[in-house]
């Protein structure tokens, strides 16, 4: 039964981007190869949380904030402290020049220091808005650093590997923000929304990533099909048909997109149903999850610990009469199910699906309740191909919509407070 209660629609309208942020999150992506820099922008965005923090030489921490923290610390602290413990008492072996520990500590630090920024939805919302507009600056650094020859493509020359970002991330990025915008347009201070979704709508495509491209079409179908009024959702549905036709028309006609996305997408489809192998990316990561399954039943409750399928892979690295490379599992819940087992399952997944629960039960109070709902919804369902704790783009895209939901969900909780109170 959907809530009756609804937030006023321009509740959030004032809100406007933190600048602070927008500067971190723009010098984290655009120069995410050199450490030194890293360190020093992480440095300096803590330094600002707990200063703005500190008011007459003690930390004001609103009672909701506390809350948020003591999530943030069950669900990605647990994790992080589960991956350091493998590496003292049960990880298989290690990779000589690993950075996966300290890449999740120093996002565990960003975290926590997000989350205790925040004290109200406006907060939530402006960071949101200064990631919006450091993924533009994102996206245009890696159009112009990377060969016009190499859009479309992986591999150590691909789309955004200058900067030291692979296209699926930044793929990952710029679909959710295809349709984040146009809602922070709507609700928000947030200027030229809809041209910026338009822009990385291209981005999403350009990046050559599928994963992408199908969340990207995951949150288009959602949009269409959940909206209470039916004449909205009919003609919703039509321009969204006449829209597909126009893409599909474009992907058969244009020699580099039939090349880089139709032929791609229709390889990838042949793989999966077995129809015929043509496409080793995709074979090679069905490998990836059999092989994570093999590992978890052989050790289901801690798993092989930190980097634990990489290892595996390192030293058996035949499979089905294949050579596999030694990497990544490419999936999430393989990577936890083979590293960390049930228990790191768990403590990943049951906090994020409590979060979209939350989400889908309060989706009707207020329009961007709903657009966070979807994007998480949509951001679960590709954990098939990511695995998002690795990098700082795929955290803080979590981070913020855990962030938003939560304190959406408040604002919820106290707008039907104040009304009980109305009628007594």
């Amino acid at each position: 039964m959907e809530p009756s209660i609804s937030i006023p629609i321009n509740k959030y309208s004032k809100v406007r981007p933190d600048w602070v942020f927008f500067i971190y999150f723009t010098v984290m992506f655009c120069l995410y190869m050199n450490t030194i820099i890293q360190f020093l922008i992480q440095m300096f965005i803590i330094a600002y949380v707990i200063i703005r923090k500190f008011k007459g030489m003690k930390i004001s921490i609103k009672k909701d904030t506390l809350k948020s923290i003591l999530f943030f610390l069950v669900w990605f602290g647990g994790l992080t402290l589960l991956l350091f413990l493998s590496t003292k008492f049960w990880a298989y072996s290690y990779i000589t020049g690993s950075k996966t520990m300290m890449g999740v500590f120093r996002c565990f630090g960003i975290g926590l220091a997000m989350f205790l920024y925040v004290d109200s939805t406006e907060k939530a919302l402006s960071l949101l808005q200064s990631f919006a507009y450091a993924s533009v600056i994102l996206g245009i650094v890696a159009l112009i650093t990377t060969p016009i020859s190499q859009y479309f493509q992986a591999g150590e020359e691909g789309f955004g590997q200058v900067i030291g970002q692979q296209r699926n991330i930044i793929g990952a990025i710029a679909a959710g923000m295809s349709v984040v915008c146009v809602y922070l347009k709507r609700y928000t201070d947030f200027k030229y929304g809809n041209y910026l979704s338009a822009y990385f709508v291209i981005l999403t495509v350009i990046t050559g990533s599928r994963a992408s491209i199908i969340q990207l079409l995951i949150l288009f179908v959602l949009i269409v099909i959940i909206d209470k009024d039916f004449f909205k959702m009919i003609t919703k549905a039509i321009v969204f048909v006449v829209i597909a036709v126009i893409v599909i028309l474009l992907l058969k006609n244009v020699p580099i997109l039939y090349e880089n996305i139709w032929i791609r997408f229709g390889d990838m489809f042949s793989t999966m149903t077995g129809e015929k192998i043509e496409d080793a990316s995709t074979q090679g990561r069905e490998f990836y999850k059999e092989i994570a399954f093999i590992m978890f039943k052989e050790k289901p409750i801690l798993g092989w610990g930190l980097d634990g399928f990489m290892c595996y892979l390192r030293d058996f690295p035949y499979y089905k009469g294949y050579t596999i490379e030694a990497v990544y599992s490419h999936c999430n819940f393989s990577e936890l199910m083979s590293c960390l087992g049930i228990v790191g399952l768990l403590i990943w997944y049951i906090p994020t699906f409590s979060i979209l629960i939350k989400g889908f039960k309060n989706r009707a109070c207020h329009p961007l309740i709903k657009i966070m709902f979807f994007w998480l919804f949509s951001m679960i369902i590709l954990d098939y191909a990511r695995i998002p704790w690795m990098s700082h783009p795929g955290s803080y895209q979590y981070f913020l919509v855990f962030i938003a939901i939560i304190y959406l969900s408040n604002d919820v909780k106290k707008q039907s407070n104040t009304i009980s109170k109305q009628d007594k």
